[in-house]
């Protein structure tokens, strides 16, 4: 609004510079201007909550949201390993989230029933084995064995991922991978539950 340069008395005596509407339009805009903030301050104020809304208990924290089951899936490759192959340590084990939300900092826990896992990653590519459980977040891990057992038969290998919540350690997902063997040497990552 423009200014007129007049100035108001206020009770008490004081004077002190104030707008004063040089035009009716001025004063229109105005009183606008006062009626949307009045109706502004009015609705935010005194908006009750829904009646489906809880209302927090003083000195309780707010307890996070713990995710619907998700569905992971496994991604294992190569379809057929042997350790006498010199392209990869092992099996490649790649976990994709299918559905849900995973909370940050979400435990990945593998464990086999024969053979182990190993670590082969950027920038050094060096295999570091891990053992038949292991434990640590989302990055691929490699599944192995020994080319020379002493038994003629190999199980059918069954790998288990669960997924915990970090804080409350709660399972969000549990997920299997089975390996049968061709020909007792190689393995081929089939089905999974």
């Amino acid at each position: 609004m423009p200014w007129t340069g007049e100035e108001r008395v206020i009770s008490g005596g004081g004077i002190i510079p104030f707008p004063v509407p040089s035009s009716p339009m001025d004063y229109r805009l105005w009183v606008l201007l006062l009626v949307l903030t009045a109706g502004m301050v009015i609705a935010g104020c005194s908006a009750p909550l829904s009646t489906g809304t809880p209302r927090p208990e003083i000195g309780t924290a707010p307890v996070p949201a713990v995710p619907g089951p998700l569905l992971m899936t496994i991604t294992a490759e190569p379809p057929e390993y042997s350790p006498l192959m010199s392209s990869t340590p092992g099996i490649r084990l790649s976990v994709l989230n299918t559905s849900g939300i995973l909370p940050p900092g979400a435990v990945y826990r593998w464990e086999t029933s024969y053979g182990y896992f190993l670590s082969w990653a950027p920038p050094e590519y060096r295999v570091v084995r891990l053992g038949p459980v292991h434990q640590g977040g989302p990055e691929d891990i490699y599944w192995s064995y020994d080319p020379m057992p002493s038994e003629k038969e190999r199980p059918e290998v069954a790998i288990t991922l669960t997924v915990t919540d970090p804080v409350s350690g709660a399972p969000l997902a549990d997920r299997h991978l089975f390996i049968s063997w061709k020909d007792h040497l190689v393995a081929v990552p089939g089905q999974q539950s």
